[in-house]
């Protein structure tokens, strides 16, 4: 029951929708005010005409607001010159329709909108201005202000955008920093291991083998200046604290990595489907990396939960899949707030596929698909 009310508190209805309900409650309105309310003992047949053109626009307001926001208005000063009409939709739809004008107009169209209102409603009604004019006034200090008070919302609104769209930019470039580190630290190590092993075969050769030597000696000296180089392109990504150069985690690494989740207070269950496979370097690291990001934010945010992480080998192709059946966490622990980033430009790197979101039980679903071919 909470979670259904909680469902219904955090839905938002169609603000067109709501424009068109707002127009037909207004219309019905004004219908039985002109039929059978105080106004049918005066002009019923024309106020009944009449209330289709003051209250229907409401329905497209958002669509033409230069249009209703200035012919309601405009309308309803004549309708109340001519009838007095009794009905409470009239001001109600003249006032949404000056809404509609001030909000959702270029600075042009409300001029435009404004001057022509102010033009009709300044018509001398019973030989005398001083009635209109001040309810002129009234109303163009009113949209002057909602007018300003929507554009510094829209102002900061955009600003804030700005601003999340700059550090989702500078958390792609970091964790392509990030990614072109560890891809280096983890091929420099590879490369390592061939120009030792070289080293070691060309050593304990016999001197007979000439031609055998010199491809090692070649195998060692290309080797050397490929790690030369590497460093040299990679060392500008580096933060300057001096790591040093190691073996990268792989998918062999998981079960350790579950096991200090499992401390850190979330039960996790790991699943290996598939006959397992040496897979290129890159991509036991990214799939790895994927696991770890994916279980520190359901660490993060799911609140009492628990967690399976399953891993299927297939003939081309690697699958990950990390969920979680937690609610969310009350209070969620903090973090960067980039975790998708990483996973995203990690599956981007290898041509692969990322689908991240809410089940539709319970819990938040990690699942990636990897080309191992």
């Amino acid at each position: 029951m909470r979670g259904r009310l909680s469902a219904l508190l955090r839905l938002r209805p169609d603000p067109v929708t709501l424009d068109r309900l707002l127009a037909l409650l207004l219309l019905l309105d004004a219908g039985l005010e002109a039929l059978v309310g105080e106004d049918s003992v005066r002009h019923a047949v024309a106020l009944a005409a009449v209330a289709p053109l003051l209250t229907a626009p409401i329905a497209v307001r958002r669509r033409y607001p230069t249009l209703v926001g200035a012919g309601i208005p405009v309308l309803g000063v004549v309708t109340h010159a001519l009838w007095d009409p009794q009905a409470i939709a009239y001001p109600i739809a003249e006032f949404c329709a000056l809404y509609a004008l001030a909000a959702w107009t270029t600075a042009h169209r409300f001029v435009l909108g404004t001057a022509v209102f102010a033009a009709v409603a300044l018509i001398p009604v019973g030989g005398s201005v001083k009635g209109g004019l001040s309810f002129l006034a009234v109303v163009l200090v009113v949209m002057l202000l909602v007018r300003r008070i929507l554009g510094d919302r829209e102002r900061r609104t955009e600003f804030a955008e700005r601003e999340r769209d700059l550090a989702a930019r500078e958390a792609v470039v970091e964790e392509r920093a990030r990614i072109a580190r560890e891809l280096h630290d983890a091929i420099a190590h590879n490369v390592s291991m061939i120009v030792v092993q070289a080293g070691a075969e060309r050593r304990v050769l016999d001197a007979q083998a000439t031609s055998t030597r010199e491809v090692l000696q070649t195998i060692e000296q290309i080797g050397r200046g490929a790690l030369t180089e590497m460093r040299r392109l990679v060392g500008m990504l580096r933060n300057g604290d001096g790591d040093p150069l190691a073996p990268q985690p792989a998918l062999a690494d998981l079960p350790r990595l579950v096991a200090q989740v499992r401390e850190a207070g979330l039960p996790v269950e790991l699943h290996v489907e598939g006959e397992s496979c040496e897979l290129p370097v890159g991509i036991e690291l990214s799939a790895y990396r994927i696991v770890q990001e994916a279980l520190t934010n359901a660490l993060k945010h799911a609140g009492d939960a628990q967690a399976t992480v399953t891993v299927r080998y297939g003939p081309d192709q690697l699958d990950l899949e990390v969920a979680d059946n937690g609610a969310g966490a009350a209070t969620p622990l903090p973090g960067g707030g980039h975790g998708l980033v990483g996973m995203r430009e990690r599956v981007a790197l290898y041509g692969g596929h990322l689908d991240a979101g809410r089940r539709d039980e319970r819990g938040f679903a990690v699942r990636v698909v990897l080309p191992i071919r």
